[in-house]
């Protein structure tokens, strides 16, 4: 396998522990009687992005690296998700997608150019340096905020729920 087909691992992994994870969370908030909406909307500080827009952006992440390490057009989804189970459909949709694409189709040149258009500029990168620098870590910071503002809420979750399950 190579390094691009190992990425796609280690996104549908981690979307899979999210979608466990939110799984919990939904249960969890219906036993204690709090408001889903209260839940999708939290966050960690003010400044940052609620739960739902979290599982959003790690969604997009995942399934964008995939299809610009492939060279293909990933899908577009609305997000309009208000939920937990809209947000694990999109979970589910988005691990659909990713494993669509064929470990050929991302076998590639490590020195490939890849760009980022950025809200402000555009990000240039080689494949390889996509992956390690932008893609993988901006994919673990989303996944690790939405795990961070459940637990402060008051989900008990653990880092088996965040690591999932271990082969």
């Amino acid at each position: 396998m190579s390094l691009y087909s190992e990425t796609k691992a280690q996104f549908i992994h981690g979307l899979v522990s999210l979608d466990a994870v939110l799984a919990k969370s939904a249960a969890w908030a219906k036993e204690q009687g709090v408001q889903e909406a209260t839940l999708l909307e939290a966050k960690l500080a003010e400044d940052m992005f609620p739960l739902k827009r979290q599982v959003q952006v790690a969604c997009d992440m995942a399934k964008r690296a995939v299809a610009r390490l492939a060279d293909v057009d990933a899908p577009v989804m609305e997000d309009d998700e208000a939920t937990f189970a809209e947000l694990q459909a999109r979970i589910a949709a988005t691990v659909a997608y990713m494993k669509s694409v064929s470990d050929e189709q991302l076998a590639g040149d490590d020195e490939r150019a890849i760009l980022v258009q950025a809200r402000e500029h555009q990000l240039h990168f080689t494949a390889r340096s996509y992956v390690w620098q932008f893609a993988l870590p901006n994919f673990f910071f989303h996944t690790t905020t939405a795990y961070g503002i459940l637990r402060q809420a008051g989900v008990p979750l653990g880092k088996r729920d965040f690591l999932g399950k271990i082969q």
